[in-house]
């Protein structure tokens, strides 16, 4: 998730300098941002589906060493296409990686701490997201901006560690029968379990729901719960997307200079990290709904503010809260949809809610590069990337939490 957060932020360091370096016009620089998105879709669609058939941890492997190869071969791009093409593939890896793990912590993780257990490990976006900031401030006027690339591909060493330690589901080897490695998987978690000659681990309940199946998303009354949660990913996608591409460009444009606008993409994201763990703990106690609706109330009236030109102090405090309570949201959605849909589809549904989002997370550069385009009063460009916020808020008030999805 670290690198995640690193890989997926660094583009708003880079947008500066790409755009002289190539002479990119804004709707060129919003498409070129949008790569990596679009190749998050294809590979939370694609990849996830294959975790709930193959098993979560090859699939976290597979996808750790495409998206490492991806971020290294950046570093040899001359030209937009080429550009264009490894962060499409570095988005592939990345959309198939993080639905995945999040599907891990909900069936590896006690009910208890089960939200912000997945909040916890998404906040590590945060921490990335810091350090593509710091490399884009120390890094790029220094040693150029391909060597943010080269720091981003170190995800490459993590894989003899993934390999060794990563735990594949035993909800998962439970339902695909594969009793031999619940028993090993058991075993290694409690060294003290007694497994009695003759003893089957069943999944009481998934009946029809073996099968991996992109209906079941759709079926037992879940049609219009998908719907609402798609939506929801969406809005906050937008928001996320839009909002870390162009906050140092809008910022730069309303007067500050441009290491200055940098630094505020890394305030924006020490609100990520505080904000997602707290969320976390705020859903095991209020609830993924509330904690939801409120978080994204929130994230619309500060991004709205951003636009007023406050003074330096309250400007980096509206930072805070929005880059806390944006990611924090985004971060609660996962826990929702991970709550909501059971063992057989749990990675497809969280995937496809991942996807159908990234068609908002594809549409906030392009927003920017557009609202760019039209030379908007300043005030009015943050408020755009507010009205999301709204929506998802509205959404998330129709759905119903009470329906539990057939285990």
């Amino acid at each position: 998730m670290l690198f995640d957060g690193y890989d997926m932020v660094i583009y708003g360091s880079l947008l500066p300098h790409l755009m002289n370096d190539w002479q990119l016009s804004a709707q060129q620089a919003g498409f070129l941002g949008s790569a990596s998105l679009i190749g998050m879709m294809i590979g939370a669609v694609t990849l996830t589906i294959a975790a709930d058939k193959f098993g979560r941890k090859r699939i976290v492997l597979f996808c750790t060493t495409l998206f490492s190869l991806a971020v290294l071969s950046n570093c040899f791009a001359d030209n937009p296409t080429n550009f264009f093409i490894c962060r499409l593939f570095t988005g592939i890896g990345l959309g198939g990686a993080i639905p995945t793990m999040v599907t891990i912590i909900k069936e590896m993780a006690p009910s208890d701490y089960r939200n912000r257990l997945i909040n916890f490990m998404l906040a590590m976006y945060g921490v990335g997201a810091i350090l593509s900031g710091l490399a884009g401030l120390f890094l790029i006027p220094v040693l150029g901006w391909q060597a943010v690339f080269i720091l981003g591909g170190l995800s490459i060493l993590l894989l003899p560690l993934l390999y060794k330690t990563f735990p594949e589901s035993v909800r998962y080897l439970v339902q695909k029968n594969l009793q031999h490695e619940v028993i090993q998987a058991l075993k290694k978690l409690n060294p003290n379990h007694q497994h009695q000659e003759g003893m089957l681990y069943i999944n009481e309940g998934i009946g029809s729901e073996q099968k991996t199946s992109l209906l079941n998303l759709f079926n037992h009354g879940r049609a219009f719960q998908t719907i609402l949660i798609w939506l929801c990913f969406a809005m906050i996608m937008l928001m996320v997307y839009g909002v870390n591409t162009w906050l140092p460009k809008l910022m730069n444009i309303a007067g500050y200079s441009l290491g200055a606008s940098i630094t505020f993409l890394v305030v924006l994201n020490i609100g990520n990290i505080f904000g997602t763990m707290l969320f976390g703990a705020l859903a095991d106690k209020w609830g993924v709904k509330s904690t939801l609706i409120l978080g994204l109330l929130i994230c619309a009236c500060a991004i709205a503010a951003l636009g007023l030109h406050p003074p330096m102090l309250l400007l980096h405090t509206l930072l805070l809260i929005a880059g806390g309570v944006m990611f924090g949201s985004l971060s609660v959605a996962h826990a929702l949809a991970a709550d909501f849909y059971p063992t057989s589809i749990r990675s497809t549904g969280i995937g496809f809610a991942a996807a159908m989002g990234r068609f908002g997370a594809i549409g906030g550069p392009l927003l920017g590069g557009l609202i760019l385009s039209m030379q908007l009063p300043f005030e009015l460009n943050f408020i755009v990337f507010a009205i999301p916020g709204v929506i998802g808020a509205l959404v998330i008030g129709l759905f119903n939490i009470k329906m539990k999805a057939i285990e």
